[in-house]
């Protein structure tokens, strides 16, 4: 029987430390990493799942983007996954501020940047029984407030440790995407290096980490360069300084002179100076 194909790309999103890494390896290689590396940029991971929907199969072939968590970097965050197909939202059960941020902060990204599409609801961690400020109940209180068309009460406590649920939570999505048609959501409006956008030092690195990764084509392909950057300059990704953002500035410009002509990277630096500069606290 021929089997029906459908191709999405699908976004995490949640709080910095929630495990959204490692839920996307234990979905995609059975693999648990205890180490804790915060995502910097956008990764990418390509997964297939074949389904049987009402007595057909199906292929799902995901593209599943890991973004930067900590909150702050709207710009950042919004070039990493425009053009999603839908989303997982990922919580800590030990950190109910996490299942709040979902309500606060991720959801009205989703819906400004890519639009009401199917997502499902995690709660992570459920292997620390001890450490748990909730569970199942709220995470379903929370998916059913949830506007997103196609959400139902697709919510699920999980472990990236143990594996329990992961695998079926990314076919509760599969399944909501094969049967749900997704709008395309017709641009946003991105006010990148406005100044009058940029309040604060972290929102001048927002800023200056989605103009490069602009210039340079695509989020993905920029973050091995940001990470490196970031790593040297010292940047604090949750509290960024002033002084470790000038170093970022000028490190990303000793980067981009090595292709790109010299007057282009001393043009990008002096205007990346001058965006920080905009900011007085």
């Amino acid at each position: 029987m021929l089997c029906l194909q459908n191709n999405s790309n699908i976004v995490l999103l949640g709080d910095s430390a929630v495990g959204k890494t490692s839920l996307i390896s234990r979905f995609d290689a059975g693999l648990f990493g205890s180490d804790y590396n915060p995502t910097i940029g956008k990764k990418v991971t390509e997964k297939e799942i074949f389904m049987d929907i009402g007595g057909k199969p199906y292929q799902m072939n995901f593209m599943i983007w890991d973004i930067i968590g900590q909150k702050g970097y709207k710009y950042s965050q919004t070039t990493s996954f425009y053009n999603a197909k839908g989303a997982i939202m990922v919580s800590d059960l030990t950190r109910k501020e996490t299942l709040a941020s979902i309500m606060s902060y991720w959801i009205p990204l989703v819906l400004r940047v890519i639009g009401p599409v199917p997502m499902i609801f995690l709660g992570n961690k459920s292997d620390l029984l001890e450490e748990k400020e909730y569970g199942l109940q709220e995470i379903e209180m929370l998916a059913g407030s949830c506007k997103a068309f196609g959400i139902g009460r697709n919510a699920h406590v999980v472990s990236a440790k143990t594996g329990e649920n992961v695998e079926a939570a990314f076919e509760d999505l599969a399944q909501l995407l094969m049967t749900n048609h997704v709008p395309v959501k017709l641009g946003v409006d991105l006010r990148l290096m406005d100044k009058t956008e940029v309040n604060s030092v972290k929102d001048a690195l927002d800023h200056i980490m989605a103009d490069f990764a602009d210039q340079f084509g695509k989020m993905e392909y920029a973050t091995p360069f940001l990470q490196h950057q970031l790593t040297i300059s010292r940047v604090d990704l949750d509290d960024p300084d002033r002084d470790s953002v000038k170093r970022f500035i000028d490190n990303l410009a000793m980067a981009e002179g090595l292709y790109k002509e010299a007057f282009k990277s001393e043009e990008n630096q002096k205007k990346r100076h001058m965006i920080l500069m905009h900011v007085r606290n």
